[in-house]
């Protein structure tokens, strides 16, 4: 994992143009967005979708976080920091909903503001990098192996729909579409967008190498060891090229 790095270890001053962050500021709850600067000799910033209309452009992050070195050239990832900087002017008024919306096609190729619409319903912290990335015609997973919710994915989806459910500045319409989600719509954990983002192979990253490096990131993040280095055998290799797995 010679892409990911603590930044108590790594300075995060290191970071060219842009990184994917990851934190667990709660027991089993993991964040996720996106570090950038469009010019080296600018701060690094941080945007991040917290929550149900905010998105956070900040100069700092108060929890510890690990960050993720992707591997793209460095003219792209300048072309992401861009990208981040217009989303964050195009979204500062009407902002982006929180729900389990598919991360393609979420914003408009020239205006940056989030097309909201009866697909795109909203995003989530980890659906939000994804459709940063996508927004640059950088793809990182490929969708269409990711599964549908499992038992503890739509727990989540539930809780998030209660949270919502509970917040006074969440429109009627808004709940409906939630609920229409819950239990069917593809969850992104945090972990897999990161590791994605950080995978020695060619993207888009299909869900079981996203989940197997993921898997050893929340170990990584709680401190707990980790077996060994993920890699891909030179069979898995030659089989993905083939497109064959």
């Amino acid at each position: 994992m010679d892409r990911i790095h603590c930044q108590s270890i790594r300075d995060s001053t290191e970071i060219q143009h842009v990184a994917v962050f990851i934190q667990e500021p709660l027991p089993n709850q993991r964040h996720t967005g996106i570090a950038f600067r469009v010019n080296l000799s600018d701060p690094l910033e941080y945007l991040h979708l917290a929550w149900h209309c905010r998105l956070c452009r900040e100069t700092r992050l108060g929890t510890s976080y690990f960050w993720v070195d992707p591997k793209i050239a460095s003219s792209r990832l300048r072309q992401i920091a861009g990208i981040c900087d217009d989303i964050a002017h195009a979204n500062s008024s009407e902002q982006i909903p929180y729900s389990f919306g598919t991360p393609i096609g979420a914003f408009d190729s020239k205006t940056k503001k989030f097309l909201l619409g009866p697909t795109a319903t909203g995003l989530t912290c980890a659906s939000f990098v994804l459709s940063v990335f996508e927004t640059a015609q950088l793809r990182l997973a490929r969708y269409t192996g990711w599964p549908k919710p499992d038992e503890e994915d739509r727990k989540w989806q539930e809780n998030i729909l209660n949270l919502l459910h509970k917040s006074k500045y969440v429109s009627p319409e808004h709940i409906k579409a939630v609920e229409r989600e819950v239990g069917t719509s593809v969850r992104y954990r945090p972990e897999q967008v990161a590791a994605a983002a950080a995978l020695r192979v060619r993207r888009p990253v299909k869900y079981r190498h996203a989940k197997s490096l993921g898997d050893d990131l929340v170990r990584t993040l709680r401190g707990e060891p980790v077996d060994g280095a993920f890699r891909l055998s030179l069979w898995e290799r030659l089989l993905d090229r083939l497109g064959m797995t």
